[in-house]
């Protein structure tokens, strides 16, 4: 019986740890990275990248986010620091212009969010469509799986990508800065504490008038990259190897991208929700 007792514990411990299934990782990161092209006017190669630093980030702070959302300092900690490697990254993908676009608005800086005992992402409260996008899927939507994250690199690996930006040189991080606690409040409303506390936080977002627009001008969302990014081959994993490979590719539909479509792209979870935190 005991046994029985602690190997629950064991288990209820590991639930709360995991990280959101690959699936919604990637339709998150998908629909941020689609309105970041839409709004910064990305290249293909920088909604791209975008989506890969997107995917990192959602990926890897859904490990801290049931703690950080009842208000664990230490968790908290962590989501920041990783929310300062992803602002970071993105900070090389992007040119002045766009970064200072970029930090500010809030979806885009900070894009996770405490409601109640769950957690959500800023940027459904913007565009509440959740079944529309203005552009095709990443062209390495399926095939990418983290080879680029900080885990496996001391810098950025998007150090270099592009010399030839004229780089936003202000200020962006949140950890060791005074914009800390108000940041910190924003996110993860007041009831922080140390292991042992029992009350959830009280935030909740403000409600934000929805942009969502009709799929008849999915392609003429003013992006003047959009026919570059729409209708590209998108890579497919090998079945053989776990690792990003480019060898498949499949053809891309030339129809608006929406729920229940039959075209090439197929996205898992995509009407599952924001929650994020516990189930």
């Amino acid at each position: 019986m005991k046994k029985t007792i602690i190997f629950c514990l064991m288990l209820a411990v590991s639930l709360s740890a995991m990280a959101l299934s690959k699936s919604k990782t990637r339709t998150y990161a998908r629909f941020l990275s689609d309105r970041m092209a839409y709004e910064l006017d990305l290249t293909p190669m920088q909604y791209d990248d975008c989506y890969e630093i997107n995917y990192d980030f959602i990926y890897l702070a859904s490990r801290v986010m049931d703690d950080a959302v009842y208000g664990y300092m230490d968790a908290i900690e962590r989501y920041y620091t990783l929310l300062d490697y992803r602002n970071e990254d993105l900070r090389y993908v992007l040119n002045a212009r766009q970064y200072a676009r970029f930090l500010a608005r809030d979806y885009f800086y900070s894009p996770i969010y405490s409601t109640g005992n769950n957690w959500a992402l800023r940027i459904y409260t913007i565009y509440s469509n959740r079944s529309f996008y203005y552009f095709d899927a990443p062209s390495i939507f399926r095939s990418y799986r983290g080879a680029h994250a900080r885990t496996y690199y001391n810098n950025s690996y998007y150090g270099n990508r592009y010399a030839n930006h004229d780089r936003y040189t202000g200020n962006f991080r949140i950890t060791g800065t005074n914009v800390m606690p108000g940041r910190r409040t924003n996110d993860f409303g007041i009831n922080l504490k140390q292991r042992g506390g029992t009350t959830y936080n009280n935030y909740k977002n403000p409600t934000a008038n929805n942009r969502t627009q009709d799929t008849r001008y999915r392609d003429n969302s003013g992006n003047k990259n959009s026919p570059q990014i729409n209708h590209r081959q998108q890579t497919v994993p090998s079945r053989s190897t776990s690792t990003q490979s480019t060898s498949g590719t499949q053809s891309r539909s030339n129809t608006p991208t929406t729920a229940g479509s039959t075209g090439s792209t197929q996205r898992s979870g995509q009407n599952t929700g924001t929650r994020g935190g516990r189930r």
